[in-house]
């Protein structure tokens, strides 16, 4: 019998709605190599996803807020990886320790590149993510009783932040993580020059027919860090339509400098909340800031260029009602000017890397950027201070400059850049810090120990 492999799938959810499986009817399912249903691994993703099972409660209570669709779809994914690994290698992913077999063989495979597509070393994320779900697999088949019990080897770990609502407050914190897990180096962020950016920004624009959708789309996410799928699920009306019901942060500054608050919900990172009738998220809302001249270009965008990308979607209309019906159904912003559909998050994310620009660009990469650019911007206006920092002779962590000069680029980050970024985590935006001060040349040594990461990789 042939081997079809494992495969993540999904049902429609309307049928497995009639048939009375609402609750699970957008998670996803594992079907074998033979194939057929994987039994326990969708039991443990149907726990995963309705929350009565987590690696923290380990199912002695239901978790209120279960991963999102987009975290599922990933949990599957991982899972299938290491099931398919441990079958080819005739293993029982079930019963398999911890240390000798998803360390000592299934994470040293993807580490040395056996297990891979391109017999490349796999990246530490990516290992680290694989390792963890089958973890969690076997946890929650103990916990069911359908394994011996087992304990896991940890390792605590210290680092310094600051704290959520003071910037003046520089308090240890320990976290505990899983022993052998790979360290993945975030505390060192690079990007390619301003120019380099700036090419490749070009390139996009001079595409022919997609470049006025993609280079507002690139604009958006590197002047406002926000995601690539907040981005697809951005609506007509996410900027409200009449220019006067827009809301201005600051109507004081010139209008260069002015910026208009606007509010997202769909896609959002964090609980999801529902599915809309367009199979978005329905996740937090937050608030960000978008320039106002690129609000502009947004007004524009939305009554000129989208219009005609629409054309080819609303010639399938056959009367003037359907095609009206068709302009009604087509309620997010970016339109792909060949099929007249929506950008999908995957569709951002290749003509982004596909168009030929800096190494290791990707939409997330522009997160980051902006936010350290606008770090480093805001700080400019203290560059005396930085200046003397750097001519005290083997200046100490504790000096009075030091930690003044500390305490300015934390308030900015605190207070400026993550509610813009909507981070949960103040140690991600911590990097940010170390960035800045590594590249204001101030000791590595000092900044380390402000940002301190694990070497367990648990940095967010």
């Amino acid at each position: 019998m042939p081997d079809y492999g494992f495969k993540v799938v999904y049902a429609d959810p309307g049928l497995l709605a009639e048939a009375g499986f609402s609750a699970v009817a957008n998670l996803p399912f594992i079907f074998d190599s033979e194939p057929g249903y994987a039994r326990l691994p969708n039991q443990f993703l149907i726990d995963r996803g309705l929350g009565y099972w987590d690696p923290k409660w380990h199912g002695q209570k239901r978790n209120p807020i279960p991963p999102s669709r987009v975290s599922m779809r990933n949990y599957a994914s991982w899972l299938v990886n290491a099931l398919e690994w441990a079958e080819i290698r005739g293993i029982n992913l079930m019963t398999a320790d911890y240390s000798s077999i998803l360390i000592g063989r299934y994470q040293e495979e993807m580490l040395k590149g056996i297990w891979s597509t391109d017999n490349r070393p796999l990246a530490p994320e990516t290992i680290n993510a694989r390792v963890q779900v089958a973890l969690d697999y076997q946890m929650w088949a103990a916990d069911k009783g359908l394994r011996e019990p087992f304990s896991i080897p940890t390792v605590t770990s210290t680092y310094v932040a600051g704290s959520h609502d003071n910037s003046r407050s520089h308090l240890a914190q320990s976290v505990q993580s899983r022993k052998g897990k790979i360290k993945v180096n975030k505390s060192t962020l690079s990007f390619p020059s301003k120019e380099a950016v700036e090419a490749w920004r070009k390139r996009i624009y001079e595409r022919p027919i997609f470049g006025t959708t993609e280079g507002l789309i690139v604009d958006l996410i590197l002047n406002t860090a926000i995601r690539r799928e907040e981005t697809a699920c951005w609506r007509v009306d996410t900027l409200p339509l009449n220019p006067n019901e827009w809301k201005i942060a600051n109507p004081d500054q010139p209008e260069e400098y002015q910026s208009v608050l606007v509010t997202l919900r769909y896609a959002t990172k964090g609980k999801e909340y529902g599915v809309d009738e367009y199979n978005d998220k329905i996740g937090p809302e937050g608030t960000i800031h978008v320039p106002f001249w690129l609000a502009r270009r947004i007004h524009n965008y939305r009554n000129k260029d989208r219009l005609l990308a629409l054309k080819p979607l609303i010639k399938k209309g056959r009367t003037a009602e359907a095609q009206r019906s068709i302009l009604h159904q087509a309620v997010h912003l970016f339109i792909h000017p060949e099929t007249g559909q929506r950008y999908t998050g995957d569709q951002i994310y290749r003509f982004w890397t596909s168009v030929k620009g800096p190494e290791h660009w990707s939409p997330h990469k522009g997160r980051d950027w902006w936010a350290c650019c606008y770090l480093e911007e805001r700080m400019k206006q203290n560059t005396d201070m930085i200046q003397q920092v750097l001519k005290i002779p083997n200046v100490s962590n504790e000096h009075p400059m030091v930690l003044a000069l500390r305490d300015t680029a934390q308030t900015v980050i605190q207070m400026e850049i993550r509610p813009q970024l909507r981070h949960v985590s103040t140690r991600t935006t911590e990097i940010y810090l170390q960035w800045l001060f590594s590249k204001m040349s101030v000791p590595l040594t000092m900044t380390r120990q402000w940002v301190e990461i694990d070497e367990t990789g648990d940095a967010e």
